[in-house]
């Protein structure tokens, strides 16, 4: 799960500069992705994030948690729906503006269609790693790699479907008949 944390960071980062790409979705969006961590068998995961990227809120049938993320805060909670439970984690050491795109040069590298949306391919280069994207130009990343210096690579994301509409506040917070957690639920987050 640390390899689905540190690629779902990838999705809702922020534009700094001119020369970057728009790494924010500008409205409120949800994306079906299939996950392929560097040597794990693929994930499905449903990705709904909020216009401006602070919020997202990450699902799979194949996964018995919600993942709920406060990108402003650093934090995450992963609920465990069939306990009503839920512990809180950071993450802000996943967060690739603070590790492979921190000091970053961006460049264009060319178009695709997908997931019937066309987007421009990003190639960005750092000490810390690289990584490649192919965005829409309302900041939807259709397609993800990276690679950390340290780590080697990370894996890869790519959208199946991706759905515009707004998306209920309710729907990244912590439903209130949910109890912290009698254990600690980090394990699913941290670096395999």
């Amino acid at each position: 799960m640390g390899c689905l944390a540190a690629l779902a960071g990838l999705l809702p980062l922020m534009a700094q500069a001119d020369v970057r790409p728009l790494l924010a979705p500008t409205r409120d969006v949800t994306v079906e992705y299939e996950v392929s961590p560097e040597g794990r068998v693929p994930v499905g995961i449903r990705v709904a994030i909020q216009a401006g990227g602070a919020r997202l809120r990450i699902t799979s049938p194949e996964l018995p948690t919600t993942f709920l993320v406060d990108r402003p805060a650093g934090e995450a909670s992963i609920l465990l729906p069939m306990l009503r439970a839920y512990s809180d984690v950071k993450i802000g050491q996943y967060d690739p503006e603070r590790s492979i795109l921190r000091g970053a040069h961006f460049a264009r590298t060319g178009h695709r269609h997908l997931a019937g949306h066309d987007c421009t391919i990003w190639h960005a280069d750092s000490a810390e790693g690289s990584a490649e994207a192919c965005i829409t130009d309302d900041g939807v990343i259709l397609r993800g790699t990276a690679s950390s210096a340290r780590r080697g690579e990370l894996g890869a994301i790519t959208a199946l479907r991706v759905s515009y509409g707004a998306l209920p506040a309710d729907d990244f917070a912590i439903p209130p008949d949910f109890q912290p957690s009698p254990f600690k639920l980090d394990k699913l987050v941290a670096p395999q």
